[in-house]
């Protein structure tokens, strides 16, 4: 029986090095050459990188609690956002039978079936970023899409109320990357904000495609099909970046309101030249590190499964240089200097 163990796990790793070394996927740079002897526990990050930026900062309160705590780390992201590499680390991290699992990925069958059976071999999981409406097998750290939502139509009334126009037309971009549950929250959170205020009308909704380019393709469709809209709404940063740029290539800034997501140094500068009214966003950072602190409360049995909502922040011309210091200069700041 034990010969018998030992062949098995052979062979798991014989497999694991078959996969990486045929070009099934690459060994990312924070995994290569990783060290696992002398830590607490083994733990994967596994997302679909959506924004660089934001997702860098993830990584960076990640491994700030991973250095703390004396976790081996292994971070995983998808190129070119290729669903299927993302399953096979999913799959390789419920073989290895590692620790723990922090993931980001979409709201698809094969994913929660993989969720499912990583919980019942007894791996702890917690999802970032993507709110699925079953939560029978995982724990949550991320934004409430229907919050989003609410304060994304506050923050609308609020940069159209000296329009004088009778009737304001909007389009709402829905970015790619939300689940299901996640989509229907935001809107159902957007809608219930703006339904008191009769002059807002959303005339038209949008599921992204993901990413700034087809961010511009959609915009340009939409101002040349729908030239009534007079403000356009967008739930993740590739959008915002994606409308914005093409509404000063049309000349229509002072035309189309944008209300927008996340926060970077171009929506900083689109902010201060008036073509973004504002933006709301979290703290990636926070991000990262709650992730982590609910994945060891749930390795170490301290807690049973967990809903943690990030504080969203709305951003605009009165604020955007503190709390781009706040959310993004600050962490960086940090970082370089441990």
């Amino acid at each position: 029986m034990k010969g018998k163990t030992i062949f098995l796990i052979a062979m798991v790793v014989i497999i694991y090095a078959i996969y990486w070394a045929f070009g099934f996927g690459e060994i990312p740079e924070s995994s290569a050459g990783l060290s696992l002897a002398n830590h607490r526990y083994h733990c994967m990050i596994i997302t679909r990188v959506t924004d660089e930026a934001y997702w860098e900062h993830v990584f960076s309160g990640v491994k700030a609690v991973a250095a703390q705590e004396n976790v081996a780390l292994e971070c995983y992201d998808s190129r070119f956002r290729n669903i299927k590499e993302l399953e096979r680390y999913l799959e390789m991290a419920i073989l290895s039978r590692i620790d723990g699992i922090l993931l980001s990925v979409p709201n698809e069958p094969g994913f929660l079936s993989l969720i499912k059976e990583a919980a019942e071999k007894g791996i702890p999981v917690v999802a970032l970023v993507n709110e699925f409406e079953n939560k029978d097998y995982h724990s949550f750290i991320g934004i409430n899409a229907y919050e989003l939502g609410s304060k994304t139509g506050k923050a609308l009334i609020d940069a159209t109320s000296h329009l004088i126009s009778p009737q304001i037309q909007v389009a709402v971009l829905v970015t790619a990357s939300f689940s299901d549950y996640s989509y229907t929250q935001y809107l159902n959170g957007l809608e219930s904000a703006i339904e008191s205020n009769s002059r807002l009308n959303l005339d038209l909704i949008i599921r992204s495609k993901g990413g700034s380019i087809s961010a511009e393709e959609q915009t340009q469709t939409i101002l040349k099909n729908y030239p009534q809209i007079q403000a356009i709404v967008c739930s993740d940063v590739s959008d915002t970046l994606g409308v914005a740029k093409v509404v000063v290539d049309l000349n229509r800034v002072s035309q189309v309101t944008i209300i927008g997501s996340g926060l970077n140094s171009e929506i900083v500068r689109y902010i201060k030249r008036n073509v973004i009214s504002g933006v709301l966003t979290d703290d990636p950072y926070e991000l990262g590190t709650q992730g982590l602190l609910a994945l060891l409360r749930l390795i170490e049995g301290h807690s049973q499964k967990e809903n943690y909502y990030l504080p969203i922040f709305m951003v605009n011309s009165t604020n955007v240089d503190e709390m781009f210091s706040k959310l993004i200069m600050e962490e960086r700041a940090g970082e370089e200097g441990e």
